[in-house]
């Protein structure tokens, strides 16, 4: 059985800034993380939250589900996450729903 490398998804960095990230996107980009949901996976949610991090993407919790919101690369860095983050709303921004 293969082992989970976890620490390829979680870097220090990355850990180190989860929870800042995750509380910004939730109160004051909700309407990004729905359309990216909605983008990538036909769902609308007005509700949908951020929930956990990778280093290539974040999972978004809808209706008791959880949904991974895949980037166009890996990042290295909180710069290079949030260069991401940006573009995904940019690249959904046309399914926004509300």
């Amino acid at each position: 059985m293969a082992k989970h490398n976890s620490s390829a998804r979680h870097p220090h960095w990355l850990i180190e800034a989860a929870a800042r990230i995750i509380k910004h996107m939730n109160e004051d980009h909700s309407n990004s993380i729905a359309s990216t949901l909605h983008g990538q996976y036909g769902i609308k949610d007005n509700n949908a939250k951020m929930d956990n991090l990778r280093v290539d993407g974040y999972y978004i919790q809808s209706g008791g589900s959880l949904y991974f919101a895949k980037f166009s690369k890996s990042c290295g860095s909180p710069e290079e996450y949030k260069a991401e983050l940006v573009k995904h709303a940019h690249l959904y921004r046309d399914f926004e729903i509300y």
